[in-house]
């Protein structure tokens, strides 16, 4: 149904008027534009009039410019508010009067949303006085007519399928002419010959009433910052509003802005990504981080690592994870981080990386840059996925360190070929996986290897072969001395991978992943706050009554006693026997035990010297006593403590004790001078020293304590004296030079002078790679252990012992009959 009104008297115009005066007078101190009626003004052209409407209407749809006369005229009167609320928009009408052109176009968008039409700026004029704005006209958005799609020309290339909005070449409008100070409605067509949109929660989508507001787009980007889809940042928006429907956009929207942002740096990622290393580098003197550069001077390579960071891997060198399998910014750039564990089992992150290639000379460089960051301190153990580039660089860059292969990369990739096999032969795939898991040794594993492969007639399996060449790189024999606490995979690495995907989209850019990073390593620094307030506040309950366990309770971190306890629980599940002098059997009561299997252990044990070894090595490679040994120390009664050479630092709490710690001095080579913030540092590091060994004196007493704070508190009054003189004394030359803040130094490290602001200068950005979508995983889910594949059948006769190429029930094709021969032969 077409809304279209009917054209208002001189009478019913002077009442409207007379009732926009009183709600003008009403709201007069909550509105800007104002309206001064006159019984003359009606809401639609009069009869008089009609040549000027006919006029005006012709100059909109042709799009020429608005005849009228120079801005002139007096503001002698004092204008009415009009009211401007959402729920009580006036209707406008001819003098109706506005401070200023926008304003006349923001009343007549309130009121076109709330009679549900669109609007847009048509023609408008300029002052042949003042060169300004004179004149703006305001049509309906359906003004005018569409083109003949039919007869334009076929685009040469093909072309998005965009909407057009459909025009009724609707007279709907309003014009406003400049006089003096204020802007005049001139002219005002109301009726439309179109449907007006009544549904409230429709009117959003028309053009004019469209859009994200100002305050929410800043909200918005912030929102953007931390990595929140379009969805549900709508989402947000429509508790906010109160309903998605009231919210005056759409997710696409959103997702257009959101777009926006992003641009606003493209082509900037390493300029941006350089200061925010620059800033990182004046905030942090250890900071350290490098790039290189193709042939074609774009980054393919980045590495950086903070001071944290390099302070802890001091302490857990011990073992680290290592994966590049993640893809997370628009450039494809593997991320490749180097993972550790700290003192509480959490996951932390010792060095990021990003690598264009993964081949051998990529990873040699980034070892390399992890070696010079960390002094040159290699890892003691290494794990990583099943990449023979991988290996060859660590072979290069750590050869002292254990290197061993993720098993669950090794046994996913031997799924996919001896899965199908295996669910043909159940009792093989049971005792590979036992031969694997159980295997005490290097000379058990090979000899039940043997006897399963003769057992079971399946030493012409290829596949089996293959596995057991790779057994030197993963079977948990071969690293059972080795310490890998926890782990014989690079879950820890897989682990924060997930985590980055809550933080980073595969779309983002490298100085946006820096910056989600920093809020990543934020939350790992709170998590472990968190924990180690438990540890100061929190106390567990004893699971027994053995000494030993209080002992635990009151040296290892609550996480790493947690494991302690459960591995305390076990010995509930094994009986011990003497064997001769001090070796001890310990059996299984049942046929099974958690992560030890069916299999009986022997524990040696010299009371003497509190000497235990477990040929399951759970020390060695987690650095705690195992079950068995726990179960021996009952047997002989010794449960009054560990001993310590049994507890390791790395998984005790923090000690009270007060360290006195001496700052490291930044080394400047001999050739050059130290720059000026090298000798702050040198200066600061001194000072750092000498007053920590203060320190440690007076806080023995409080009287020390007193004397110190009375020497300090003089001490900063001369120097805040000393440096408000120097100020005065500068700023009292006439010509002198104006002191300015040094230069952030970005070069690599802040001892050696490698590098400054203009070493990558010339530096672009890396190859933009397009893509749709997240990009697939490398890795599916599946587990440590091998297992049956759905069986193939035969498609000829069913069978589940073979396929349908090697079936010996082949059925010969007839050929097909032609319709002569059917009935020759029914003949």
């Amino acid at each position: 149904m077409q809304s279209k009104s009917k054209p208002t008297t001189r009478a019913e115009g002077s009442k409207n008027s007379e009732q926009s005066n009183t709600a003008a007078n009403a709201n007069t101190e909550q509105c800007k534009t104002g309206a001064n009626s006159n019984p003359e003004h009606s809401k639609h052209v009069n009869p008089e009039q009609s040549n000027i409407g006919a006029s005006a209407d012709t100059e909109a749809t042709s799009g020429h410019t608005l005849s009228s006369d120079d801005s002139a005229g007096d503001d002698d009167e004092e204008v009415q508010s009009t009211p401007c609320s959402q729920t009580e928009i006036q209707t406008p009408f001819p003098g109706m009067k506005f401070d200023t052109w926008e304003e006349a176009k923001m009343h007549y968008n309130k009121y076109a949303h709330k009679i549900g039409f669109s609007i847009k700026c048509s023609t408008s004029k300029n002052s042949t006085l003042d060169g300004q704005k004179d004149k703006q006209l305001f049509v309906c958005n359906k003004s005018g007519k569409n083109e003949d799609i039919n007869q334009l020309e076929a685009p040469p290339v093909r072309q998005r399928n965009r909407t057009i909005t459909k025009k009724t070449d609707c007279k709907a409008r309003l014009r406003v002419k400049r006089k003096g100070q204020k802007w005049h409605v001139t002219y005002f067509i109301e009726e439309h010959n179109h449907k007006l949109v009544q549904k409230f929660s429709l009117k959003k989508y028309l053009r004019s009433h469209k859009g994200i507001p100002k305050e929410e787009k800043d909200f918005v980007r912030m929102l953007h910052k931390v990595n929140l889809s379009a969805g549900r940042i709508m989402r947000i928006m429509g508790e906010v509003y109160g309903g998605l429907a009231n919210v005056p956009y759409d997710s696409k929207d959103l997702s257009n802005f959101m777009a926006t942002i992003d641009e606003e740096h493209k082509h900037k990622d390493m300029s941006i990504l350089l200061a925010h290393f620059a800033k990182m580098k004046k905030e942090d003197p250890d900071f350290y981080f490098n790039l290189h550069t193709d042939h074609a001077d774009k980054v393919d390579r980045i590495f950086w690592v903070d001071g944290a960071a390099i302070a802890a891997y001091k302490n857990y060198s011990d073992c680290l994870s290592f994966d590049s399998t993640y893809m997370t910014n628009e450039y494809n750039m593997p991320f490749a981080p180097f993972i550790g564990i700290n003192r509480y089992g959490q996951t932390i992150q010792l060095g990021c990386g990003f690598l264009k290639n993964e081949n051998v000379e990529s990873f040699v460089w980034l070892f390399e840059e992890f070696l010079e960051a960390m002094g040159g301190l290699q890892p003691d153990n290494f794990i990583t996925d099943q990449d023979a580039a991988m290996r060859t660089a660590i072979l290069q860059c750590f050869p002292d360190c254990t290197h061993r292969n993720c098993r669950w990369h090794i046994m996913q990739n031997a799924q996919a070929v001896l899965g199908n096999f295996l669910s043909k032969h159940e009792d093989l795939r049971q005792e590979l996986n036992e031969v694997i898991d159980y295997s005490m040794s290097i000379e058990e594993f090979e000899m039940r290897w043997a006897e399963m492969i003769m057992k079971h007639n399946v030493s012409d399996n290829t596949h089996l072969s293959d596995l057991y060449h790779l057994r030197a790189t993963f079977v948990p024999a071969y690293f059972k001395e080795r310490f890998f606490p926890f782990l014989q995979t690079t879950a820890r690495s897989e682990g924060f991978n997930a985590v980055l995907k809550r933080y980073i989209s595969p779309h983002n850019s490298l100085h946006n992943f820096f910056e989600q990073y920093l809020k990543l390593q934020e939350k790992i620094d709170v998590a472990e706050d968190s924990v180690e307030f438990k540890d100061e506040d929190k106390i567990f309950r004893l699971w027994g009554d053995y000494p030993l366990e209080q002992q635990a309770l009151d040296v290892y971190t609550h996480p790493i006693y947690l494991r302690f306890r459960a591995e305390l629980r076990k010995v509930t599940s094994y009986n011990v026997q003497h064997v001769d002098g001090q070796n001890f059997d310990v059996m299984p009561i049942k046929q099974y035990v958690y992560g030890y299997g069916k299999n009986r252990y022997r524990v040696e044990a010299n009371m003497e010297t509190e000497t235990y070894n477990c040929e399951c090595c759970k020390f060695n490679r987690d650095g705690l006593l195992c079950c068995h040994i726990f179960r021996v120390m009952i047997q002989l009664g010794a449960t009054e403590y560990i001993p310590e050479k049994y507890i390791l630092r790395r998984w005790r709490m923090l000690e009270d004790t007060i360290v006195e710690e001496k700052m490291e001095l930044p080394k400047v080579p001999s050739e050059r001078k130290p720059t000026n913030k090298e000798r702050q540092l040198i200066r600061y590091g001194t000072l750092c020293n000498e007053y920590t060994r203060v320190a440690k004196i007076a806080s023995t007493s409080d009287k020390g304590k007193a004397v110190a704070d009375k020497y300090m508190l003089a001490l900063e009054k001369d120097l805040l004296a000393m440096k408000a003189a120097e100020s005065a004394k500068r700023k009292n030359k006439k010509k002198g030079n104006a002191t300015q803040d040094e230069a952030p130094d970005v070069g690599n490290v802040g001892h050696s002078g490698q590098g400054s602001s203009t070493k990558f200068d010339h530096v672009e950005d890396p190859e933009y790679v397009s893509k749709q979508g997240r990009p697939a995983e490398k890795r599916k889910q599946s587990g440590l252990h091998l297992k049956a594949s759905k069986p193939v059948k035969c498609s000829l006769c069913g069978s589940n012992q073979h396929t349908a190429a090697s079936c010996k029930n082949k059925i010969t094709p007839v050929p097909e009959q032609t319709e002569i021969d059917f009935f020759r032969n029914m003949v």
